[in-house]
């Protein structure tokens, strides 16, 4: 939501701090991503560890 608020703002301004910020967005999201992927990779080997 607040990413598509951006994307207009910047659409319709043509403003470079609101892409920059549409950037950092992105990249938080892609960050958390990550993070979770991570995590949930060492549930998967820690539940195998206590299986085996």
């Amino acid at each position: 939501m607040l990413k598509d608020f951006a994307w207009k703002a910047f659409e319709n301004t043509g403003d470079i701090t609101i892409y920059m910020f549409l950037k950092e967005i992105e990249e938080k999201q892609r960050i958390i991503e990550e993070a979770k992927r991570i995590k949930d990779e060492v549930v998967i080997s820690s539940t195998a560890i206590h299986c085996g």
